[in-house]
């Protein structure tokens, strides 16, 4: 009888330190379930709140210009950008690729964005380079477009629409050379490339690869101020970058 009543109270014993230990158990589980949803709480809020202070920047014009920097281009099949001290922010972009004169070969097509202050007509001329060994108009050209058809030439002295890709030519060498004219095969004719926004807002630009080694440094739209006055003030002007 007595080793019943000891068995007993041991057994009783043993339940109540397992109930005391499951009591415990379960209120750790609780408390820590608890501190780690407070975390996760936390750890959103933060991220909510970083992601509301995140700046967002934007490409846009100043006084008359805006300055489009090559590197800035987001870039696509054989275009590498390429350090050096004569380029506009010591970098340009250059094309590896094989040539493409006939038709655009979408691989190799690459486009920018950027924020126009109001309607207004713009002339577009780059900075480009070919390199030292290119024959004569060889690695001088891109096909260029502005989609929605923003693009305008000067034809049988009427304006044109361009809908299109076109050819986008100039020559240089040694130091990056300001120009750039279209060079229009239906109809064949010369012309300057002009753009007319309707509107403030962003819009973008596309470049596609026409010619293997060329090389560009920036691209520089215009407003209100002669070609001559265009290429003085942006030989050492960068893009203008506004962050909200």
């Amino acid at each position: 009888m007595k080793n019943t009543i000891s068995t007993n109270r041991f057994h009783a014993s043993i339940l109540s330190l397992f109930v005391i230990t499951a009591f415990l158990f379960n209120s750790c589980s609780k408390e820590q379930s608890k501190i780690e949803m407070e975390n996760i709480e936390e750890t959103e809020n933060e991220e909510e709140t970083q992601s509301e202070e995140a700046e967002v920047c934007k490409i846009v014009e100043k006084d008359g210009l805006l300055i489009l920097e090559a590197e800035s281009f987001d870039l696509k099949g054989k275009w590498r950008v390429v350090e050096d001290e004569k380029a506009s922010g010591g970098k340009y972009i250059e094309y590896y690729g094989s040539n493409s004169y006939n038709s655009q070969n979408l691989t190799h097509e690459i486009s920018i964005k950027f924020t126009i202050n109001g309607a207004s007509k713009y002339l577009v001329k780059w900075y480009m380079r070919q390199p030292d060994e290119a024959e004569g108009d060889k690695s001088n050209d891109v096909w260029i477009y502005f989609p929605n058809n923003y693009g305008r030439a000067w034809v049988n002295d009427q304006s044109v629409v361009l809908e299109q890709y076109e050819k986008f030519v100039s020559r240089g060498k040694g130091d990056f050379a300001y120009g750039g004219v279209l060079d229009l095969h239906n109809p064949k004719a010369s012309s300057w490339y002009n753009v007319e926004f309707p509107a403030a807002g962003e819009y973008s630009l596309k470049i596609c690869a026409r010619s293997e080694f060329f090389q560009l440094d920036k691209i520089v739209l215009s407003k209100g101020m002669t070609n001559e006055v265009a290429m003085e003030k942006s030989k050492s002007r960068t893009e203008t970058i506004s962050c909200e």
